[in-house]
């Protein structure tokens, strides 16, 4: 009775478990139906009884469980670790695999007969197998050829075989089955055991081992199990091809900049340890490679510091694709920020490498991410594009499924801070009932949880670092008074409003940032006036416009940025306050006047805007109370200018959501450019409440001008 890979598979977790599990469960697991688990649950019972170890001990209601789980252990331990397959059926995906590591690592032409006895199968089934193989390297630009009585050999580049194995790898054998091979010099699977003998063949893994592990003292890094995987098959491969004579041709990069690194250090004292220990000369081309492995190791940890131009770079980018996601998601990460930052750092230093020399990346989670988290991948996608562009190259489903795994664990992390309800300690010297009715008119006012009511003899110190805070109705002589909220037994007014400062902030949903509350204002004003197709994609060529001035402005030289900050423009002069308008055209007129009477602007600019807002509606009412007085007419305009007037009596615009207009700033452009930043601040101070108001109201030029200046 043979054993196939599926079979194997269940059997061991069978015996992981050691516990009754239902059938269902099981076909739930491997996603099978039924019947089908059914048949390899008797498949596998027969096994089970031909070598000794009985039948499956059965419990109705529940479930299956293996006998002897020790000694069934040890057996198939053994039965793993063995080569001859007279028990085990390799499967044809397994089969192809074996044969293809086999003839990439083979120096010499190898037989059909071998593969046959290897694998125990008949000729013809191999020869449409071999077809097969064929097939899979072609794709890499590798030939295999088939001489009659001579056997077969690929023929090829040795770069294009090298990412031939190393993709085998990373796709069939897991980063966990990896580890354990190289730790206890066995696989629980049957093909990774044929795959790893032939990998490893004359290589001593243990002095591989040892070389990574100091690589990552050098570097400051922690690799990932993954990258860990990459780097032992990369140097076992470097050392049996260089031992042979098959080396790589030159690499497309710039070896100056290669050199430069701290990864070329590490990777020389590597080479160093390998020439010593197989007495081989390893060509420069290897080195350079094994230092692009290593700049696109991934990371687990990493202590190095932001301080490149690169680095500040990709942080740059990573706050770009944060910003989008929030904006979408309408939430501020902030105190996320930081680890998710690093994370992303982390995963994306070496990405940039790993893309750049055409390396892959095979995330096993895909097709869950994309299926649980389908909209975040959606979100993320879009977010990654800046990043694309920035390197010149797509990043491909794989490299994006995993910032949004970052993505995802900051966004579920920042529900749970902001979803969580506050705990609390009751405690109260007049009884279990007056706690409960304490504990009910506080869960009553508060989303909160009580976790338990006490007398003030039984609260220890302990027990404040298990809550929130601990509300008393009286003094607690085991606690300092700072350390509990003491309020009547009556629970009054006063006392819920003092509990609110303490309680209300644990849940309390954190304020937009400037940008995002911006980004997502200007989307609501499209939205009113125009038809979106594409909202997701409207929302990165927005934030895209922004970050990318953000970026010119940084570039700007600063004495050109302090000329033109709004306090620049909103002299003493051009303000007027308290100002008495009949109507809206007033308002204009009485906006436009101060400019006109400086010789700023003309007559006709302002008849142009009163015009403007008649054909158009009240657009230039940007937001409640205030509007945005202004004409693309640079023939009417003879110097860049501002004014500012609040209203004694607010007027009416007709505008739906923003009437009545209490603050107009007029502004005048010669160009597109010089106002922008005065603008900006102009934008940030109306979205400050306090400051806000202090112009509608404000009596004062100074009180104005004192206000500006903050911005």
């Amino acid at each position: 009775m043979e054993l196939n890979k599926d079979c194997m598979e269940i059997l061991q977790y069978m015996i992981k478990n050691n516990n009754y599990i239902k059938v269902e469960e099981l076909a739930k697991k491997y996603n099978l139906t039924d019947r089908a688990i059914r048949y390899k649950i008797d498949k596998i019972e027969k096994f089970l009884i031909k070598n000794g170890f009985g039948y499956f001990d059965k419990k109705y209601g529940k479930g299956i469980k293996v006998t002897n789980s020790k000694e069934l252990k040890a057996y198939i331990d053994k039965f793993v670790s063995e080569d001859t397959p007279y028990k085990y059926a390799y499967s044809k995906e397994e089969r192809e695999l074996f044969i293809t590591l086999k003839l990439l690592q083979a120096n010499d032409n190898m037989k059909l007969k071998y593969f046959e006895e290897k694998l125990c199968i008949s000729k013809n089934t191999l020869l449409k197998e071999i077809d097969d193989v064929e097939e899979f390297l072609s794709r890499y630009n590798l030939k295999l050829i088939r001489k009659s009585k001579v056997g077969l050999y690929i023929e090829g580049n040795e770069n294009y075989k090298r990412k031939a194995i190393l993709d085998i790898i990373s796709q069939s054998v897991s980063a966990e089955d990896f580890v354990k091979y190289v730790s206890k010099k066995s696989s629980e699977s049957k093909i990774n055991k044929l795959q790893f003998d032939t990998l490893f063949t004359d290589i001593d893994i243990d002095f591989i081992d040892s070389l990574i592990k100091e690589a990552e003292q050098k570097l400051k890094r922690e690799f990932s199990d993954e990258a860990y995987g990459g780097l032992m098959t990369h140097l076992a491969i470097m050392i049996k091809r260089v031992q042979i004579d098959k080396v790589i041709s030159k690499l497309e990069f710039n070896n100056d900049f290669v050199e430069n690194t701290l990864e070329y250090e590490v990777a020389l004292e590597i080479i160093k340890k390998i020439e010593d220990k197989y007495k081989i000369e390893v060509p420069k081309d290897e080195i350079s490679y094994i230092v692009i492995h290593l700049l696109g190791a991934k990371v687990v940890n990493n202590s190095y510091q932001v301080d490149s131009k690169e680095d500040n770079k990709l942080l740059h980018i990573i706050d770009f694709m944060t910003k989008y996601v929030e904006s979408y998601y309408k939430i501020n990460l902030d105190e996320e920020r930081e680890s998710l930052y690093q994370g992303l750092l982390l995963h994306l230093r070496p990405s940039l490498y790993r893309i750049k020399y055409g390396s892959k990346i095979v995330n096993p989670l895909i097709e869950r991410i994309k299926s649980e988290q389908s909209q975040l991948f959606k979100v993320v996608t879009l977010a990654c594009k800046y990043l694309e562009e920035y390197i010149d190259n797509q990043l491909g489903e794989h490299e994006i499924s995993y910032i949004a795994l970052h993505y995802a664990a900051a966004i579920a992390r920042y529900k749970q801070k902001n979803n969580r309800r506050a705990r609390l300690i009751v405690v109260c010297g007049s009884g279990v009932g007056s706690s409960k009715l304490i504990a009910s008119k506080i869960i009553e006012k508060f989303n909160v949880e009580i976790l338990g009511t006490y007398g003030s003899r039984s609260v220890t110190s302990e027990m404040k670092n298990n809550c929130d805070f601990i509300i008393s109705t009286l003094d607690i002589p085991s606690l300092n008074k700072d350390e509990y909220i003491k309020v009547s037994p009556l629970i009054t007014n006063e006392d819920l409003k003092k509990l609110e400062k303490y309680i209300i902030p644990i849940a309390k949903p954190k304020k937009d940032n400037g940008e995002i509350s911006l980004l997502n204002r200007i989307l609501d004003k499209v939205k009113k006036y125009c038809e979106i197709n594409d909202e997701e994609q409207l929302r990165y060529e927005i934030l895209y416009e922004m970050k990318k001035q953000e970026e010119l402005d940084e570039e700007i030289d600063n004495d050109f940025k302090e000329k033109y900050f709004l306090r620049d423009f909103i002299k003493r002069e051009n303000i007027e306050l308290k100002v008495n308008c009949k109507d809206w055209k007033d308002a204009i007129s009485k906006g436009v006047d101060i400019l006109i009477r400086k010789n700023n602007v003309t007559e006709a600019y302002k008849s142009e805007i009163i015009k403007k807002l008649e054909e158009l509606g009240p657009y230039m009412v940007i937001a409640p109370g205030i509007c945005l007085s202004h004409i693309d007419m640079v023939d009417e305009i003879d110097k860049t200018s501002m004014s500012l007037i609040n209203l004694k009596y607010p007027v009416k615009f007709n505008s739906e959501f923003n009437d009545p207009v209490r603050l107009i700033l007029t502004f005048a452009s010669k160009d597109k450019e010089s106002h922008l930043n005065a603008l900006l601040g102009f934008m940030n101070l109306i979205n400050n409440p306090e400051d806000r108001n202090k112009l509608f109201f404000a009596s004062s030029k100074d009180e104005v001008i004192d206000v500006i200046k903050k911005y």
